[in-house]
């Protein structure tokens, strides 16, 4: 069986144009189109009213201003594609980011999921609560998490 379609899950991280490299490296390397997937987190949206954080207003405020980030950062690795062309799909989501993930890389029948190192986690709480952590092991397909940022800039070159 063939990878046919690649899944990316970015946030906008200090190292997501890294992990978009790498995944653009093996959809071409594969001739796998790329899903580029960004969820504008609901959940911390509607926890942040509940708790009088936010007012209405701010939170309207603040969900343009994530929409705003996540449609920039799907149009930058849409282009960093494009430019190795690579056949690319940039999606936006809305709800519980970990939800959101595994429900779109199912609907997509994704082969492959790439997403970023999971940080360290302390607790078992703190597992249950990590949107990476819970996609990582809620994956319907096999999961490939990206290291060694210097080498995948490399290679990513090499193209």
């Amino acid at each position: 069986m063939s990878i046919k379609n690649i899944a990316l899950s970015v946030s906008g991280g200090s190292m997501s144009s890294s992990i978009a490299k790498y995944a653009i490296y093996l959809a071409k390397l594969l001739n796998a189109k790329l899903y580029v997937l960004y969820v504008i987190d609901q959940k911390s949206l509607n926890d942040l009213l509940k708790l009088r954080i936010f007012v209405e207003v701010e939170a309207v405020e603040y969900e343009r201003d994530l929409k705003s980030q996540g449609e920039s950062l799907l149009s930058r690795v849409k282009k960093l594609a494009e430019e190795k062309n690579v056949n690319c799909e940039s999606i936006l989501l809305r709800g519980v980011i970990h939800e959101e993930v595994i429900k779109k890389v199912k609907e997509i029948n994704a082969d492959l999921l790439v997403m970023g190192e999971l940080k360290e986690v302390f607790s078992r709480r703190e597992t249950f609560y990590n949107d990476a952590e819970r996609i990582f092991r809620d994956s319907s397909c096999p999961v490939v998490v990206v290291k060694n940022h210097e080498h995948v800039e490399k290679i990513y070159k090499e193209l």
